[in-house]
């Protein structure tokens, strides 16, 4: 059986793609480009009739950030309670901020694309690659709950009953001895 070391030092691999993603995407400035070439994202905004008003810019903004936040403290705190911790309450906690962390994302680049979309209409517009990575890191940062929330699920205890050699009679009155498989 694989060890849950193994599993949750998977799932911190796997968690480092949609934070790098999630950088790298409010870092750069092709999230939309006009027909001129000219970029603007969410944080840079270096063509005036692109940018959203102050307010819109905030929150759109701030969404994008703690959602790459939070799935930046759901990867470390996976991998900090699933190496020390065998409490499935506490190993519950990190999936809260790997769940929210890309609904966050979705919200504020979902919002972002109304707000600029309602602000210029007439303008056509194609999605940059900065734009894409966010929704890839979007799809990857679910990927990695799911993944970790499989990992805290497997991990749990199947019965307290149970002892790592427990023995049962069969039909034939025959002692079998069941060993279990360790965990660690």
């Amino acid at each position: 059986m694989v060890s849950i070391r193994i599993l949750v030092l998977i799932g911190a691999v796997l968690g480092v793609i949609p934070i790098a993603l999630g950088i790298v995407a409010l870092v750069t400035t092709e999230w939309i480009t006009s027909s001129s070439g000219l970029t603007s994202s969410v944080v840079i905004c270096s063509l005036p009739s692109l940018c959203l008003p102050a307010s819109e810019a905030t929150l759109t903004k701030s969404l994008e950030i703690a959602g790459v936040v939070a799935i930046g403290v759901g990867v470390i705190l996976s991998v900090i309670l699933g190496m020390w911790t065998k409490n499935l309450l506490l190993l519950l906690l990190p999936q809260i901020f790997l769940i929210a962390g890309p609904i966050l994302i979705l919200i504020g680049f979902l919002l972002y694309a109304k707000y600029l979309f309602e602000m210029i209409i007439t303008v056509p517009l194609d999605l940059g690659y900065s734009f894409l990575l966010m929704i890839i890191a979007c799809i990857v940062g679910f990927i990695t709950a799911v993944y970790f929330a499989f990992v805290t699920g497997s991990s749990s205890p199947q019965s307290e009953n149970y002892s790592d050699n427990d023995s049962y009679n069969s039909c034939d009155s025959k002692r079998v001895s069941v060993v279990y498989s360790q965990r660690f």
